[in-house]
């Protein structure tokens, strides 16, 4: 029996959705908000209650788990060898091929790598597995989210049943069923509009010799009905499903699909300005301390700046307290040059002193290279008959440092001839 949907109702503890069966939909388009799907809750007090609705009106939920329906994912068995997880996602459609009725590359492959660890990294191991159409998948989970849901996990409707024991667990609900046959593995198919047993739920009874049915579901009643005709006797469960049984459950939600952390929701285009709320807040954060810290420090190179600026007005006054001061670095230097003229000393940078060390310097140089030369602010400017190589440049530069000179060479061959720091 459905159950009306109110909005403004106390949000259920869990909530499972059911996706419509594949075939149904004439594609993959016709999935929207208004779609109608049946679901469960999981009520604060431990009671589930099954309900149909739209999913743009399923009841408020923070866990959310998608069933879809049997015939929609295959389940089964590989013998896998022990890999990392990204090697073995490439290497499952390979290992599926020869048994996937579809396109692997068009199926999105889940598998369950619980129960390997006991195996030798060499020692190939039984690997359950499941696959569904890539489009549904995705195509359900955008409706879902744009519904405001967003699932923690997607399995086969084999997991909503306890695994089979004494009895075969099916479940019914809106003209379809499923019954579980083993731990990863089951058959679904229609009820039919009458109450003649499915052939599906024939085989799946004489699989294993089972001599009763546990119904779950909606329309558990039906299955009631088919037990004179099954020859074995239904139980009728208490509840619509097991709530536990998808513990063991195969995950589909996994890979570009799986949710928790910013790149399974990049991968899925569906990331919510909330999740973005407290990395925009720190990086606001990180920026205005960034700039008060630059700020702060331009601040100090400027107080820096001022100060020995000061340091050198007074030493410049202290010296030459009669002149007029605008640059006291330059200044300094000509009026240090100017007295050493008055006092008859010779500066580095005179002509005297460089053209005398420049007669050292150019003895290793061939005999009659130079053109002519000019002495301008301090400099001397040489220019050559022939531009020297690379080797005469490196050895005349090398020889300048040893006597305190410092020579630049010309783009077009001449050279420059300074006292070094001058």
């Amino acid at each position: 029996m459905a159950t009306r949907v109110v909005r403004g109702e106390k949000p259920a503890a869990r909530l499972w959705v059911f996706a419509p069966p594949h075939r149904l939909l004439a594609s993959t388009a016709r999935l929207s908000e208004s779609t109608v799907v049946g679901f469960v809750t999981l009520d604060a007090a431990g009671q589930l209650q099954w309900g149909e609705a739209s999913i743009a009106l399923l009841p408020r939920c923070q866990r959310v788990e998608i069933v879809f329906d049997g015939g929609d994912v295959f389940q089964t068995e590989v013998t896998a060898p022990r890999l990392s997880e990204p090697r073995l996602r490439l290497a499952l459609p390979n290992l599926l091929e020869d048994r996937l009725l579809a396109d692997p590359t068009q199926c999105h492959i889940a598998f369950l790598p619980a129960g390997r660890s006991d195996r030798s990294a060499a020692e190939p191991s039984a690997l359950p597995v499941a696959a569904i159409d890539r489009g549904l998948l995705t195509r359900l989970l955008d409706v879902m989210t744009l519904a405001g849901a967003r699932p923690r996990a997607a399995y086969s409707s084999i997991y909503v049943l306890p695994p089979p024991a004494d009895a075969l667990p099916v479940f019914a609900a809106r003209g379809r069923l499923v019954a579980r046959t083993a731990q990863h593995d089951g058959v679904a198919c229609d009820l039919g509009d009458d109450d003649e047993p499915p052939a599906a739920l024939r085989l799946a009874l004489r699989s294993r010799g089972w001599q009763r049915i546990r119904a779950f579901g909606p329309q558990a009643q039906r299955l009631a009905k088919m037990g004179e005709a099954l020859g074995v006797p239904v139980d009728l469960a208490d509840r619509p499903l097991q709530a536990d049984a998808a513990d063991g459950a195969i995950n589909l939600l996994q890979g570009a699909f799986a949710r928790g952390g910013v790149l399974g929701d990049v991968s899925r285009m569906r990331l919510s300005l909330r999740s973005w709320k407290a990395p925009l807040a720190w990086a606001a954060v990180a920026v205005a301390v960034f700039i008060a810290g630059m700020n702060g420090y331009w601040l100090r190179l400027q107080s820096e700046a001022t100060e020995l600026r000061s340091r050198m007005t007074t030493a410049f006054r202290g010296a030459f307290p009669e002149a007029e001061m605008v640059e006291p670095i330059v200044q300094a230097q000509r009026e240090l040059a100017r007295l050493r003229a008055r006092a008859g000393q010779s500066s580095a940078s005179d002509f005297t002193a460089l053209n005398a060390q420049l007669a050292q310097l150019l003895a290793s140089a061939p005999v009659g290279i130079v053109a002519g030369i000019e002495y301008r602010d301090a400099t001397l400017q040489l220019k050559f008959k022939a531009p020297p190589d690379a080797q005469l440049q490196n050895q005349l530069r090398a020889l300048a440092v040893q006597q305190g000179l410092q020579l630049r060479f010309d783009a077009d061959g001449a050279a420059r001839v300074s006292a070094a720091g001058g």
